[in-house]
């Protein structure tokens, strides 16, 4: 007995040992592949939320939006306005104007001095300059400034270079980005040191300074601002811009400069008020610094060092506290350093590790206790009591505990408990038959799957199949029931010589279906995929056929989009069936006015009129905005391909009862759904209508599948005089 307790100390010791170094190795490996690095980005989100930076008052936004545009006129704007934007804001004696906006191609000679005289007399003025891909490099990158004109009559220049982290958001700067030993200063950088920032005069910007800063966006609106117009109208207070930091830029959404941002600020932010929030983050000192990679590393490492000492020393419910305590004080680690000193110290490989390793440390010494038990009960014939005598003896508490259990084991009480005690831990339907084939034993899911065992013992197992409504397939072992569940038969000689066999159903249904996807898939590459590239193909060799080069390669363009709209439309629908939604309130007006103008240039091109009546108050529901946003838009599209010229195509939204639901509605004057499609709409790459154009029938399987996941219903109505209306209701949960 005392061999097989030192055995156990032994071989437990080891994996401990082994688990320790492994999780060591997961930490450097973590920090170095950044596999968790998306959720200390959401906790760093949370922080950022939780602790909004105040407001630096000098800051003021002048905003291009849509009343300067409808001032004005449309984009882009001739140089003499900037230049008269420039003029008056210079009038009103700011410290510093930031124009984000970029003057790389030239304009009219006479509007580009006019904006090169603004920029001189001003003397206030940092303008933007980007970076593009430097020629004959690999991934060299060269500064792309504004004009010579505009550069040299400017007071200086500014990067807006913008990286965004692996999530496709944006809360990182480049401070001073550097090329081959030349710094090129952030344009914020540069603006508040034309300001007299003293801290940030470039000479001064050295050392952690240079680092990538991370920064709190705060409230939407807290940042003072004003619309463009206001200024170029004549009617802006000129004390409003006294002695101010001024930032100008384009808000307006048509005009692109946006970016995505951590949901807490809007989701979605114009480049204008980015620079603003960075701009206020470097004057109120609420940058963030990301700690370095050796004392995260420490930090992480310090607390598995602690795990794994109180797997070592204590019992396993205060292993288990330990746990928790380390988890609660990694967080309180991560909470802290950002509030307290603004440094970033990422926790998410340690939580990982002791997410990996408490569970694993635990099944493992429960496993060997139960190998212990296991073989002591097979080795023994059976004690009765413990003697007076007995001392624990073991490598730990549970080691103590199988020493003194292992005196009380008598054995196995029979082969019918043990089977059936084994079997009824197994999740997969398993059945006995005896030598005439008749059904003896079966366990919890074979119950669940044919009825209590009083009604099915004695039955042979072909009655048995039968009476469940299956149909058995002995070439493939499968058995197809009639609710649509497919299992898979496997059986094994429990007694050659009684001829008893234990067989297992295994559910295979989800299998099945994936093997029939895989099936569509492959006859979607081979035909709807392989017909464009033909195309393309023999397109390309037409050299001296009768078609002339421009009319060739419109038709190659042509095939190349098809072939792109095709990819697109399948990677959708795997990324929503693989990932599913991720739901947050969505504002519903917004999301169909936004759907009706990504439809717009299309639409135009045919005469047709989007027109969508908002409901009367701003309504939130909680759907995935982004999985709706493109169902609305396959909807529309296939409206607009498929309605005549100077037709109209209306969306529509209401409100279910209690708001327990949201009803969208497009319908179109077009032909309505062929009758191929009509047999069933939404398959995938089903009978589809190629009359305006090539079709693989992908978009609405999207748009049901959407439906589906939203736990919502889809109808399809005739519009009077001609057309189809699709009505989508989904559930708001």
């Amino acid at each position: 007995m005392r061999g097989g307790t030192n055995f156990l100390k032994s071989r437990l010791t080891a994996e401990w040992l082994i688990l320790f170094v492994a999780m060591l190795a997961l930490l450097v490996a973590t920090q170095q592949r950044g596999w968790t690095q998306r959720f200390d980005l959401f906790l760093l989100d949370i922080e950022g939320q939780i602790n909004a930076p105040e407001t630096d008052p000098s800051i003021i936004l002048l905003k291009i939006d849509d009343r300067a545009l409808s001032q004005v006129g449309s984009w882009p704007w001739d140089r003499s306005v900037h230049a008269e934007l420039i003029d008056k804001v210079s009038a009103f004696a700011p410290r510093a104007i930031a124009y984000d906006v970029l003057f790389i191609e030239p304009g009219t000679e006479a509007s580009d001095q006019a904006l090169a005289n603004a920029l001189r007399s001003s003397g206030k003025v940092v303008l933007p300059h980007s970076f593009a891909a430097k020629p004959n490099t690999v991934d060299g990158l060269m500064p792309v400034y504004p004009l010579p004109l505009f550069r040299t009559n400017a007071e200086g220049t500014g990067h807006v270079a913008l990286v965004p982290e692996e999530d496709g958001v944006s809360r990182q700067f480049d401070l001073v980005f550097e090329i081959d030993g030349e710094t090129f200063p952030h344009l914020m950088v540069a603006t508040l040191a034309l300001a007299r920032q003293t801290k940030w005069q470039n000479e001064a910007v050295a050392g952690d300074e240079r680092d990538t800063a991370y920064v709190r966006y705060g409230e939407i609106g807290s940042i003072r601002e004003m619309s463009a117009a206001t200024v170029l109208d004549g009617s802006a207070p000129p004390q409003f811009f006294e002695d101010a930091i001024v930032l100008v830029g384009a808000t307006s959404q048509g005009l692109g400069d946006r970016y995505s941002v951590p949901s807490y600020a809007g989701g979605i932010l114009p480049g204008l008020e980015m620079q603003g929030a960075l701009a206020n983050a470097m004057l109120t000192d609420n940058l963030v610094k990301r700690a370095s990679a050796p004392w995260t590393l420490i930090v992480q490492i310090a607390a598995i060092v602690l795990l794994f000492a109180s797997f070592w020393r204590l019992s396993p419910r205060s292993a288990l506290i330990a746990a928790i305590a380390l988890v609660a004080g990694l967080f309180a680690v991560f909470f802290i350093t950002l509030m307290a000193v603004n440094i970033w110290l990422p926790v998410g490989g340690a939580l990982l590790a002791i997410v990996i390793s408490y569970p694993l440390w635990g099944w493992r010494r429960l496993t060997s206790v139960s190998r212990f038990l296991e073989a002591e009960a097979a080795e023994l014939g059976g004690l009765a009591t413990l003697p007076s005598s007995h001392k624990s003896e073991g490598f730990d508490v549970v080691a103590q505990q199988v020493a003194k259990l292992k005196q009380l084991t008598k054995g196995v009480t029979g082969n019918l408990t043990l089977i059936q005690d084994v079997i009824n831990a197994s999740p997969d339907a398993m059945l006995v038959t005896d030598g005439d084939g008749a059904v003896s034993m079966g366990n919890f899911a074979a119950q669940n799957l044919f009825g209590p065992m009083k009604k099915v013992q004695g039955l042979q197992l072909r009655d048995l199949l039968d009476a469940a409504g299956g149909e058995l397939d002995e070439e493939r072992n499968e058995l197809d029931l009639g609710d649509g569940r497919t299992f898979w038969l496997a059986s094994a000689d429990l007694d050659a010589d009684v001829g008893s066999q234990v067989l297992c159903l295994r559910e295979v249904t989800e299998i099945k279906e994936a093997e029939r996807h895989r099936r569509e898939t492959l006859e979607f590459l081979s035909h709807d995929m392989r017909s464009p590239q033909v195309a393309i193909i023999g397109l390309a060799q037409q050299k001296d056929a009768g078609l002339k080069a421009p009319e060739r390669f419109g038709r190659i363009e042509d095939q190349a989009r098809r072939t792109l709209k095709l990819t697109e439309d399948f990677v959708q629908i795997a990324r929503i069936s693989n990932e599913g939604l991720e739901r947050e309130e969505t504002e519903m007006n917004s999301v169909l006015q936004e759907a009706a103008d990504r439809a717009f240039p299309l639409a135009h091109k045919k005469g047709i009129k989007v027109v969508f009546d908002p409901h009367e108050e701003p309504f939130f529901a909680r759907l995935d905005p982004f999985a709706v946003a493109r169902m609305l838009d396959n909807l529309i599209g296939n409206a607009v391909k498929f309605s005549p010229e100077n037709s109209q195509v209306t969306l529509g939204f209401d409100v279910g009862t209690n708001g327990q639901a949201v009803v969208l509605s497009v319908a179109d004057q077009g032909p309505g759904l062929s009758p191929e499609r009509r047999a069933d709409p939404f398959a995938r790459f089903g009978a589809r209508d190629t009359s305006a154009g090539p079709s693989s029938g992908l978009g609405l399987a999207y748009v049901k599948q959407v439906v589906d996941l939203h736990d919502g219903e889809i109808a399809i109505e005739p519009v009077p005089g001609g057309g189809t209306k699709f009505v989508i209701t989904l559930a708001n949960v």
